[in-house]
């Protein structure tokens, strides 16, 4: 989608992502058709699932224009709008069809007056799902989840982890600051799924017993500077609590990279089948974990490989232990970076995308495209 301006939601562009990408891929962007933020607004009062139909509609008038040549389509969820129409697609042109859940559609129709709607929606996507030739999620919690909701092929679902960038890790360790301060780095979206402050309050908490938390243990957080942000986060900054706004993606990489203590969050038991894609930041960068989650896939897989402390959801004073007990317990520190070199080549993201091109060759799409090349031709995969 081409990204709009102004409006109710604001988006926050990061060009250094598309940068970072093969030279060889070509994205061509479109524009949702102008609905004067109908959609929008039917999103927030919970009758829309997202917010993205517009684009979707976009999609479909666009459809003779842009699927020309044989191809897969590969649907990502969130967006909502991107199953639906990758769905009308592959019945239109009977393209083999993909479908991703980096996120769980239970946990966006959860709240609000979204539950009202939710078993529609509900049957909408089990209608879906059983149509497309493959599936992919982020854990095996949801993979479980989808089989048992839908009585699907377990052969049909498959777990692909979040991907994230390699990064030159070997001397990482060495190029941290070896002093009597150490920075605990916080880098992502705030939001209510998130409620990232509970950092800000343990820190001071902290403060609060000792000041001089205040400089021996520094916590920084970086984002878009949302509604959210403004009215939950930014009041609980202080000495020792700094906000240093939004950066480009290779920069965060830079910053989480030279931290010592990586944190994040989720706010309730919904998202209890998440591993939020700064689990696997932290792990390739080495960065032991404090974090506040419920009992799910993220707090299993942070304690069964020994790389963190995790605290209940929304215990600060918790929180501030295991901060303390990370801080003061430099051993601690140096297992969990030794565990994460040992399982680090597990989440790679070669690894990771190998996974999906043994699956859209058993869809048939590595045929098409080396059936096409040998006539000099070549396929156009529609990434949604």
């Amino acid at each position: 989608m081409e990204r709009e301006e102004g409006g109710i939601i604001s988006y926050q562009s990061d060009d250094s992502l598309e940068l970072a990408l093969n030279p060889s891929l070509v994205v061509h962007r479109l524009r949702g058709a102008n609905w004067y933020s109908l959609n929008i607004w039917l999103y927030a009062i919970g009758i829309l699932p997202c917010y993205y139909l517009n684009w979707a509609w976009s999609v479909w008038q666009s459809r003779e224009r842009i699927f020309q040549e044989q191809g897969a389509l590969f649907a990502v969820y969130p967006v909502f709008s991107d199953l639906v129409i990758a769905y009308a697609l592959s019945k239109r042109y009977g393209f083999p069809l993909l479908v991703d859940f980096r996120d769980d559609f239970s946990g966006v129709m959860a709240r609000g007056w979204r539950v009202l709607l939710k078993p529609w929606y509900r049957l909408l996507e089990k209608h879906i799902v059983r149509q497309a030739q493959a599936i992919t999620v982020t854990t095996e919690t949801l993979r479980e989840g989808l089989l048992e909701r839908y009585d699907l092929d377990s052969a049909q679902v498959s777990v692909v982890y979040n991907v994230v960038p390699s990064t030159a890790t070997e001397n990482v360790e060495q190029g941290r600051c070896q002093n009597d301060s150490l920075l605990v780095i916080y880098a992502g979206a705030m939001s209510q799924v998130q409620r990232p402050e509970v950092l800000l309050k343990a820190h001071a908490y902290l403060c609060a017993q000792d000041a001089r938390w205040a400089d021996r243990l520094r916590v920084e957080f970086y984002g878009p500077e949302s509604p959210y942000f403004n009215l939950k986060v930014r009041r609980h900054l202080g000495p020792g609590r700094q906000f240093g706004g939004f950066l480009p993606q290779a920069e965060i990489s830079r910053r989480v990279a030279n931290s010592d203590i990586g944190f994040f969050s989720l706010s309730d038991d919904t998202y209890a089948y998440a591993t939020p894609t700064k689990l696997f930041d932290y792990i390739e960068a080495g960065i032991p974990i404090v974090a506040s989650l419920p009992n799910g896939a993220a707090r299993a897989m942070i304690e069964g490989h020994g790389i963190g402390l995790v605290a209940e959801i929304g215990d600060y004073e918790g929180l501030a232990g295991c901060l303390i007990q990370m801080a003061e317990d430099e051993g601690l520190r140096q297992r969990c970076r030794a565990r994460m070199r040992a399982i680090r080549a597990e989440y790679r993201p070669e690894i990771q995308v190998e996974k999906w091109r043994k699956i859209l060759a058993d869809m048939g799409v590595g045929k098409a495209i080396q059936a096409r090349g040998q006539r000099g031709s070549c396929m156009a995969m529609s990434k949604l």
